[in-house]
């Protein structure tokens, strides 16, 4: 993690809990959980295969909405099968949907794998679902921020929701290359204030990344 990834915090303070053991991310269901962060570094092998996959793919976008299977695992190896070391980026993905089905054991996922060279969501934003997997390789991944640096824009008229604003660069937190994070949406019922806040990865110049995003629908 980057800027203040292990800020110390209250007991009764929102929580975001990064640790390089997966088994934190089980403490997503903790009362005032908000983020859960397993801290696995990719390997250069993992990070140069996900660069040359996403130049090769350019925009071509996976998406996926239904059960987690052996279909699905397919479809996701065939897709790298091609790529030098691609195997490791399908390991790393099928670890996140492995992990995501013991966790949350959910009937029906969303799944994106998204070849990226730009910020797709440069805004900071709640999270509107439920609960969110994400991940990153090829270099930094997504921004977000603890509750107390979350400041708004003034309502303006017919506004139903105030605009979040643009927060000091020193306020801003970073997934890590590698990183596999849980982060807790809105519609988490009796949750609904732990929604984190979230900004797709930074690019610079040329950059290319591999954006992984698993959200749980029932």
């Amino acid at each position: 993690m980057s800027v203040n990834s292990e800020v110390s915090v209250p007991s009764t303070s929102t929580k975001y809990l990064i640790e390089d053991s997966a088994s934190v991310l089980s403490k997503i269901y903790e009362t005032d959980t908000a983020l859960t962060c397993f801290c696995c570094p990719s390997s250069w092998a993992k990070s140069n295969a996900a660069i040359h996959y996403v130049k090769k793919a350019q925009d071509s976008h996976f998406q996926y909405q239904g059960a987690i299977d052996r279909e699905l695992f397919d479809r996701i190896r065939a897709m790298f099968s091609s790529t030098t070391h691609g195997d490791l980026l399908f390991e790393h993905i099928e670890l996140m949907l492995a992990m995501f089905q013991e966790l949350l054991e959910p009937e029906e996922i969303g799944l994106r794998i998204l070849p990226s060279h730009y910020s797709v969501s440069p805004a900071f934003h709640f999270q509107n679902g439920i609960v969110k997997m994400m991940s990153t390789l090829g270099g930094s991944g997504e921004r977000w921020l603890e509750k107390d640096f979350v400041q708004y824009h003034p309502l303006e008229k017919n506004q139903l929701a105030p605009t979040i604003k643009q927060p000091n660069a020193c306020d801003v937190n970073t997934l890590c290359n590698g990183d596999i994070a849980l982060v807790k949406g809105k519609k988490w019922i009796d949750q609904e204030y732990n929604a984190v806040v979230c900004a797709s990865p930074m690019f610079d110049n040329d950059e290319s990344k591999l954006c992984i995003y698993i959200d749980y629908i029932s």
